[in-house]
């Protein structure tokens, strides 16, 4: 689960579309999982939990960082970003991050790319495998937002709590690292108005 998680965020680090590439090996096996599970099997890798548990706002897990920095950034080109981002981020879209940041091929943001859906996988796979939550046995829509999509795939309340408790692991693990980046940027900001 968490090799998966691990490649599709690599690759798009390079700009291909990891979880297209990825799920096109995987997708039969979560199908096959899911169905198992409603006849009363119990699989933790079944349905959509990347989905519903991870990659909540998009690859990278990126919806709190978008919230940080529509409303609490301080560099001009993060706030901008960041307010037209929010709405497309609630429904798991977040091309405008990916390629706008940009995310793809900027070292100082690897690593919250690529940690961040990771925590968030281990947090969603331990509290599934450990029956906290229930097992998935609904395959929710893609864009589904936070919170629901959780709930619906597991349907029960307890995967809209899980799914909002990944959200914030996967921000939690962003904070720094945008933060870092949008003073890098203000600082930037600053040095071209005082040249102009």
């Amino acid at each position: 689960f968490l090799i998966i998680i691990f490649f599709i965020h690599f690759l798009w680090w390079f700009g291909i579309h990891g979880a297209t590439i990825t799920s096109s090996f995987y997708q039969a096996i979560v199908l096959a999982n899911m169905a198992d599970n409603v006849k009363g099997g119990f699989h933790v890798f079944a349905g959509d939990p990347i989905n519903a548990f991870v990659t909540i706002g998009g690859s990278g897990a990126t919806l709190g960082m978008a919230i940080f920095i529509a409303f609490l950034a301080r560099s001009k080109q993060l706030k901008e970003l960041g307010k037209l981002e929010l709405i497309p981020a609630i429904f798991n879209i977040n091309e405008p991050l990916i390629f706008g940041l940009p995310i793809v091929y900027n070292v100082g943001l690897f690593i919250p790319f690529i940690c961040a859906p990771l925590a968030s996988g281990a947090v969603a796979y331990v509290a599934i495998a450990t029956h906290m939550v229930p097992k998935i046995i609904v395959q929710q829509p893609w864009p589904t937002p936070v919170g629901l999509s959780g709930m619906i795939a597991t349907a029960s309340w307890q995967g809209f709590v899980l799914s909002v408790v990944c959200a914030i692991v996967a921000f939690l693990i962003w904070f720094p690292f945008i933060k870092h980046y949008d003073s890098q940027l203000l600082k930037k900001e600053q040095a071209d108005a005082t040249k102009a």
